[in-house]
C-alpha cells in the first residue's frame, strides 16, 4: 500500500464532549506541507487538544488530501472549500464534537468559514489566508483587490445577521500599524494598515490585543525581522466570552511551520 494513501486516524484526539462546556480553536499556517510534513504537524495539533483547527495556507494537492482524509479518520468534521483550476491554496476548517453547516459567506477558498452550534450559541468561525506581500507594484494591486474582496464579503455578512457573532482568524498578511520592528512596518503599505482598521470598522475586536495590550509577540520571521501576521477579531459578544488567547511559538521554533500557532478558548 503507498503509505502517503494509508489513513492513521488517531482514536485518542479530543473528545467530542469538550465542545458542551469550551471552544478551543487553533489557528496555524501550515505552509504548503509535503504528505511526510503534514503527518508531524499532525501529531502536533492533535497534542494540543484543540476541537476547532482553522489550517491555512494548505497548498492544493497530495498534503491537502492526506490532511483531510485523516482529519477525517480521527473523527473531525472537516470543511474543504472548492477549489478551481486556478486556485492554489486554500483554508481548512477541522470541528470536533460540533453541528456545524457551510457559513453564508461570498468568499473563496482562502476565506471561508463553518457555523457552528455551541454551547455559546450560533457562532461563524471564518478563517482567512490573505495574499503575501511580493514586493512589487502588480503584488500591491492584487493584494489589494483581494483585501476589498474580503472586507465586502464580511460586511455582507456582518449586516445579514448581526444577532451571529463572528470569528474571524488566520494569517492576515498584514501587520498590525504602528505595531512592531520599523523594518517590518516599512514593507507594508497604507492599504494593507486600512485592512486590519477595517475589521474594527465592522465592529469586531482584536482579541488577542484587546487581551494583551503591550504584548509584543510576533509570529513570522524574515530577513528584515519578525512580524505578527497572524490575527483574530471577534464579535464584542463573542470576545465578552474569550477566557484566554495566545500563541504557541514551539511549531515555528521546531520549524513544523515558519509561522506560530494562535490559540484561542472561549467558555
Amino acid at each position: 500500500m503507498n503509505e502517503q494513501n494509508f489513513l492513521f486516524g488517531n482514536t485518542d484526539v479530543v473528545a467530542d464532549d469538550l465542545a458542551t462546556r469550551e471552544l478551543r480553536l487553533l489557528a496555524l499556517n501550515i505552509e504548503s506541507p509535503s504528505a511526510a510534513r503534514v503527518r508531524r504537524q499532525l501529531d502536533w495539533l492533535y497534542a494540543t487538544g484543540a476541537n476547532c483547527l482553522v489550517l491555512t495556507e494548505v497548498k492544493v494537492g497530495e498534503g491537502a488530501d492526506l490532511l483531510v482524509r485523516e482529519l477525517s479518520s480521527s473523527g473531525y468534521t472537516v470543511a474543504r472549500p472548492r477549489t478551481g483550476a486556478d486556485d492554489k491554496y486554500m483554508t481548512v476548517i477541522a470541528t470536533k464534537g460540533y453541528d456545524t453547516t457551510p457559513t453564508p459567506l461570498a468568499g473563496g477558498p482562502r476565506f471561508h468559514g463553518v457555523r457552528l452550534a455551541s454551547h455559546l450559541g450560533t457562532l461563524d468561525v471564518i478563517g482567512l489566508y490573505a495574499l503575501t506581500n511580493g514586493m512589487s507594484a502588480d503584488s500591491s494591486a492584487k493584494r489589494s483587490a483581494f483585501q476589498h474582496q474580503v472586507i465586502d464579503a464580511l460586511a455582507d455578512r456582518v449586516r445579514a445577521e448581526p444577532e451571529v457573532p463572528v470569528l474571524v482568524v488566520g494569517d492576515y498578511n498584514v501587520v498590525e500599524p504602528s505595531h512592531g520592528p520599523a523594518a517590518s512596518l516599512s514593507l507594508f503599505e497604507e492599504h494593507d494598515f486600512d485592512f486590519y482598521r477595517s475589521f474594527s470598522g465592522l465592529g469586531l475586536v482584536d482579541s488577542f490585543r484587546q487581551t494583551h495590550p503591550t504584548a509584543t509577540d510576533l509570529t513570522w520571521y524574515g530577513p528584515k525581522g519578525g512580524q505578527r501576521l497572524d490575527h483574530v477579531f471577534t464579535s464584542p459578544q463573542l470576545h465578552a466570552k474569550v477566557a484566554s488567547v495566545g500563541f504557541e511559538h514551539d511549531v515555528r521554533t521546531s520549524r513544523l511551520s515558519d509561522h506560530s500557532a494562535l490559540l484561542l478558548t472561549a467558555t
